[in-house]
């Protein structure tokens, strides 16, 4: 079933890692906004047969939306099943290879639910997240953050990077993710790993204010590196 998170946000989930003792999550989400009839799926898994009615009881999706291009998932199959309108971010237009009926832009606020935030300079370039501000705010990523996740050592209720050699850069990262805070929420939602379902904007604000943790990062970094040294002169470091 789907799991309800608020009043308008509910999520599903595909295990990953079980085989290596390293289970975690890989999420989608629906938002809905009952006044005008919107439901959004957001980086779309497969769907269980109870899920699928369950999503028809609340009246089928509307809008098909991604947080970056790598996470197209069944947009396709479900676009086909419901006819659903596609949206892309303006930057994710050269990425995708599916068809699209409109783009949206950072900062747009998308039927007065849904407000759209690009963080450049972190990890994909057309990567975006979406702020849902009612019922105490949240935040929905993508591949930006992680969430709890085994096989990358994040507790759950934190947040951290999986494989910070793919990061553009660990300061302007750093950077970068400070545009979060301007924004009020208590629950951040991932594309892998759990989420944290209290004190989000906190748990952000101590991982970007905390120098161990990126020094910690620093080191992994060039771990990564070491064993991919293609990646250094990807990043040009």
């Amino acid at each position: 079933m789907l799991t309800k998170l608020t009043p308008q946000l509910f999520a599903w989930v595909e295990v990953h890692g079980a085989s290596r003792n390293q289970a975690y999550n890989w999420n989608s989400f629906l938002v809905q906004d009952e006044s005008n009839s919107i439901r959004v799926l957001i980086d779309p898994l497969p769907l269980s047969a109870s899920q699928v009615q369950q999503i028809n009881e609340l009246g089928g999706p509307t809008h098909l939306m991604l947080t970056c291009a790598y996470h197209e998932r069944r947009l396709t199959e479900f676009k086909r099943r419901w006819d659903c309108q596609v949206l892309v971010h303006e930057n994710q237009v050269d990425e995708v290879e599916f068809t699209f009926n409109a783009t949206f832009a950072d900062r747009d606020m998308l039927w007065d639910l849904l407000e759209v935030v690009r963080v450049p300079n972190v990890r994909h370039r057309e990567e975006v997240c979406f702020y849902l501000k009612n019922h105490k705010g949240a935040l929905i990523i993508g591949d930006l953050l992680s969430g709890g996740r085994k096989d990358s050592g994040i507790p759950d209720g934190k947040v951290g990077f999986n494989a910070p050699e793919y990061l553009v850069a660990l300061d302007k990262a750093r950077l970068s993710l400070r545009m979060l805070l301007h924004f009020e929420f208590d629950l951040m939602c991932f594309g892998h790993g759990s989420p944290v379902v209290r004190g989000a904007k906190e748990v952000l604000k101590h991982f970007i204010e905390c120098d161990a943790t990126w020094e910690d990062l620093a080191q992994k970094r060039e771990e990564g590196f070491r064993l991919n040294p293609v990646l250094r002169k990807l990043h040009c470091t």
